[in-house]
């Protein structure tokens, strides 16, 4: 899933657009103009497209700058002009596209989508590839090692919120909050016992994990499957079926 975060100079005008966007069904995250919050969800997210909302003057300029500096991820600057010497300098600066703040809802979802398929690994977007772990997110199927693995929907979820940002921990709150939904960021034994099931598919000793890890006191992170572990996964399948 492709997420696009949402910079406005204020935080109610980026969530109403990204509001806007996700009836599109583009995955937005909206974020005030201000670094530490952008970075935040830049860190937090895997995000891959940033909308930025700019001005004519200093201030925008130099977030822009300071945005293009830590990341590659193309940046649409979304300006109150289509054709003006702002666009072109947004242009010339790094940014991948420019929009006018009066182009409808449709368009701008055309241009993300467009610019979204062309970045580098656009055509592998229906696929999640952490080693030898791949979830084949068109087909709901998941492999261990060139091996199916069958999961329930909501164990793939779980597991995709974990492999899109695998390699850093997940909160607790957060697991609970895009695999269940905001209503349930309260029930940890619901998150317990899905990684339980989730680690009795992935690993080979679930009691001894080594890709679906505990982060203590604060939530899980997924690491990359190595070969030796989806052979020790075999191997246990194997003496479990033989017994």
């Amino acid at each position: 899933m492709n997420i696009v975060l949402v910079v406005g100079e204020r935080p109610e005008q980026a969530s109403s657009l990204a509001e806007n966007l996700g009836i599109f069904g583009v995955e937005a995250i909206p974020s005030a103009r201000e670094w530490k919050l952008a970075v935040r969800c830049l860190t937090s997210h895997k995000v891959s497209l940033i909308l930025l909302d700019v001005s004519d003057d200093a201030a925008s300029r130099e977030f822009f700058e300071l945005v293009r500096e830590v990341t590659d991820i193309p940046i649409v600057a979304r300006g109150s002009v289509a054709l003006t010497e702002q666009a072109v300098w947004y242009l010339d600066n790094g940014a991948a596209d420019y929009v006018s703040r009066t182009v409808p809802p449709s368009v701008l979802v055309a241009k993300i989508n467009s610019l979204l398929h062309s970045a580098p690994g656009g055509a592998n977007a229906g696929f999640i590839r952490r080693g030898e772990l791949v979830m084949d997110l068109d087909n709901y199927s998941v492999t261990l090692s060139s091996a199916k693995v069958a999961l329930t929907p909501i164990e793939f979820r779980l597991l995709r919120v974990l492999a899109e940002n695998a390699g850093k921990a997940c909160s607790h709150q957060v697991l609970l909050e895009r695999v269940w939904g905001a209503d349930f960021r309260d029930c940890a034994h619901y998150l317990r016992l899905y990684i339980g099931y989730l680690r009795q598919k992935l690993e080979a000793d679930p009691k001894r994990p080594r890709i679906l890890l505990t982060q203590w006191g604060y939530g899980y992170r997924l690491v990359e499957a190595q070969k030796q572990d989806a052979r020790a996964l075999r191997r246990a399948s194997f003496r479990s079926a033989t017994g």
